[in-house]
């Protein structure tokens, strides 16, 4: 049986363990047997270790203790589910209509994609429509160009021929060389022109008068 001054000496020592436990406690530091030593500027580990532990545990228990909730009272709970079914019914309103609100929306920006699909639609045809337009257009006046050059060719070749024969004829006020000397083209003499004072022609006309005169008297 232990006596008087044992259980003195035990109390004492778990008084000053639990101290050293509480300053620990408040420095943030786990309550091990070492720390609590050091705390206690030493000791037997036999005698400290038993109190620690206990210390332990009840810190435990209280810590479980706190953060276990006690079951709701009944009219607490009845009342607690009536708010909590007005504020559902409150905001399935509100979400309702924005709902609503959002779908309205997404039909509307539907019909505007819808839209924009159409007319983009035309204007890829419009497109096509054109470049077509332009392809025949560059080909056709691929063509002309072609063409104007045979053309302009061709009026070249006639502006030619047309030089050509304004060289070969002599221009207007002047005449022939024979002309110009004064003297006559023999070829181009008539064979009844005789020169002057020559009456040969005459002669041989009155030949002929003499002639039938005389056969007619005969």
């Amino acid at each position: 049986m232990a006596s008087k001054n044992q259980k003195t000496t035990a109390a004492q020592l778990e008084k000053k363990v639990r101290l050293a436990a509480d300053e620990l406690e408040k420095e943030g530091q786990r309550i091990t047997n070492p720390a609590v030593r050091e705390k206690l500027g030493g000791g037997s580990f036999r005698d400290i270790t038993p109190i620690v532990k206990a210390i332990n545990a009840e810190k435990e228990a209280r810590t479980k203790a706190e953060s276990q909730v006690p079951d709701m009272p009944e009219d607490v709970a009845e009342l607690s589910t009536a708010i909590w079914e007005a504020a559902y019914r409150a905001a399935d309103e509100v979400a309702a209509a924005d709902r609503r609100t959002h779908a309205e929306e997404i039909k509307g920006l539907r019909a505007e994609v819808s839209e924009c699909k159409k007319d983009t639609a035309t204007v890829e045809e419009e497109l096509d429509d054109a470049l077509a337009r332009a392809e025949g257009a560059e080909a056709a006046n691929a063509e002309l160009e072609a063409r104007l050059i045979e053309l302009r060719l061709a009026v070249a070749g006639l502006e030619g021929q047309l030089l050509g024969r304004r060289e070969a004829t002599p221009k207007e006020g002047k005449e022939p060389n024979t002309a110009a000397s004064g003297h006559d083209d023999p070829q181009q003499t008539s064979l009844f022109d005789y020169p002057a004072g020559d009456g040969a022609g005459m002669d041989l006309g009155n030949n002929a008068d003499h002639d039938g005169r005389d056969h007619a008297a005969a």
